[in-house]
């Protein structure tokens, strides 16, 4: 895999490399947003139902875990989509081995993440929430299980995929890639205000924030999930202690 960092509308290099969302024309773009939301709507939120014709779709699992074959599902469906309808490689969802300075970013940033926590923890702790309550009530296993199909898929997703297409949905204008990114977060923070509350946009945006800067400055898919997975980690220690 190549460590050059592709071309977007403000990146520094100085020759487009046509393998990025940028390289699409504007038609195949649209049908490839028009699918993957399709894909991000119906398949990747969990199942449309609980079964179907005697079918379990939810394969015996219960609460959050109960989604996450789907997620997997509709991640693996979007690098088709990638794959076959943009007709670009895997590099265009960012995924490409991490270097040195991106692993340096991504400890730099959980340190910052982490340093927020502990402050806003001794302000305004975070009690009685229910999601926080509900990720407890999974145990050890059901939580880590949550935690890493999260920061994989939640990733290719949101900063992989629509991140960049939303960007290059711009064009070749400075801030595209900025602005994709603040539309990509914005619609990552809706479900988790849902499941999370209020609370979570004192809590947990910083970090949402921290992995979509890593994500857009050092245009790497896997520094992202790293630290996208870091920050999750700590949610372990309260489970553990119900458990």
């Amino acid at each position: 895999m190549a460590d050059a960092e592709p071309t977007a509308p403000n990146s520094p290099t100085a020759t487009a490399v046509p393998s990025d969302a940028w390289s699409l024309s504007r038609p195949r773009l649209l049908v490839s947003l028009l699918l993957g939301g399709a894909v991000i709507a119906g398949v990747y939120s969990g199942p449309p139902a609980d079964g179907v014709a005697g079918i379990d779709l939810r394969w015996g699992l219960t609460g959050p875990v109960a989604g996450d074959p789907w997620k997997w599902l509709g991640a693996g469906l979007l690098v088709v989509v990638v794959l076959r309808v943009e007709r670009l490689g895997t590099s265009s969802l960012l995924l490409r081995r991490p270097s040195g300075r991106d692993l340096e970013w991504v400890l730099y940033a959980f340190g910052i993440v982490m340093a927020w926590s502990w402050l806003i923890g001794a302000l305004a702790p975070q009690r009685d929430n229910e999601g926080v309550a509900t990720i407890a009530a999974l145990g050890v296993a059901g939580a880590l299980v949550l935690i890493v199909t999260a920061a994989v898929t939640e990733e290719v997703v949101y900063r992989g995929f629509l991140a960049e297409r939303l960007g290059a949905l711009l064009g070749r204008r400075a801030g595209s890639r900025w602005l994709g990114a603040a539309a990509s977060l914005a619609i990552f923070t809706g479900p988790h205000l849902v499941f999370f509350g209020l609370s979570w946009l004192l809590h947990q945006l910083p970090g949402a924030l921290a992995v979509a800067t890593v994500a857009a400055v050092r245009r790497n898919l896997p520094a992202a999930m790293a630290l996208h997975l870091l920050i999750n980690l700590p949610i372990l220690i309260p489970v553990a202690a119900a458990s």
